[in-house]
């Protein structure tokens, strides 16, 4: 293992990771003087480790590992040939973080500010989220508990499941699913397969897929111009039709559009 540390007599306020295969690990602290990286791996990184740099920028820590890929870095090649770099970090809470990966999955266990994440087929896993929160992946699974701010997801084919968002979701994906408990902004989804599930709505709701269901739950006390088709699917409403808006909530505009597959609006719990 080698480890670095970097006094915060100046304050850092951005975190960026490039790293092919492997694993990178953050945590965050409250009142943290120092802030460390340690790197580990299999027994054939010596040369990854010396061609990594590990270094502050002005506000910035910076860590970028040798650019991998290709065929001979396939994930089972790599793991056989022990060639993963395992990253962990340790930085002051909210800092903002930018990591981009081959296939070395990401996991945030502290409270960082902004999000930028990227992989090709890996995993990430989000505790909380100060700012906004940037995904883009070509295939794997996404978790985040708490977003304060925005989301924006990209991928080919993938899961992502969210907690609780606190401003609005913009997504485009080839497949997979999309989940979110609550979400307070405007939501925009577009997906060629795939369920879209939102468990209660604050906002305007746009949603379109080729194939695959789409639900929306919508809270007490909130209603909503309903825009609904579905070509070869069944609309089914929980909720009472009405001429005019109940309760002095202003409605919401919720539009769905489904190829094939069902779309299903219900009260929320």
């Amino acid at each position: 293992m080698t480890t670095y540390t970097f006094p915060l007599d100046n304050p850092l306020s951005q975190f960026v990771a490039r790293l092919g295969h492997g694993s990178v690990t953050i945590e965050t602290e409250d009142d943290l003087d120092t802030a460390t990286i340690e790197l580990t791996g299999g027994k054939h990184v010596g040369d990854l480790h010396a061609q990594t740099v590990v270094e502050r920028r002005g506000k910035a820590l910076v860590v970028v590992a040798p650019r991998q890929g290709g065929m001979f870095d396939l994930p089972f090649l790599g793991k056989l040939a022990g060639r993963g770099l395992d990253l962990r970090a340790t930085l002051p809470a909210g800092i903002d973080v930018k990591i981009s990966t081959f296939t070395a999955p990401i996991w945030i266990a502290g409270r960082v500010g902004a999000a930028d994440l990227a992989f090709g087929s890996a995993e990430a896993k989000v505790r909380e989220v100060d700012g906004d929160l940037r995904l883009r992946f070509g295939s794997g699974v996404v978790e985040a508990v708490n977003v304060h701010g925005s989301v924006q997801l990209r991928s080919g084919s993938g899961n992502a499941k969210f907690g609780e968002i606190g401003g609005g979701l913009v997504s485009g994906c080839g497949s997979g699913d999309v989940q979110v408990r609550r979400v307070h902004g405007s939501v925009r989804v577009r997906t060629g397969s795939g369920t879209a599930r939102f468990g209660e709505v604050h906002g305007d709701v746009d949603l379109t897929t080729g194939s695959g269901q789409l639900e929306i739950g919508l809270p007490t006390g909130l209603s909503a111009r309903l825009d609904v088709h579905a070509g070869s699917g069944r609309v089914h409403s929980e909720l009472p039709i009405e001429d005019g808006p109940a309760g002095d909530r202003t409605p919401i505009t919720l539009r769905a559009r489904s190829g094939s597959g069902d779309v299903r609006i219900f009260r929320a719990a």
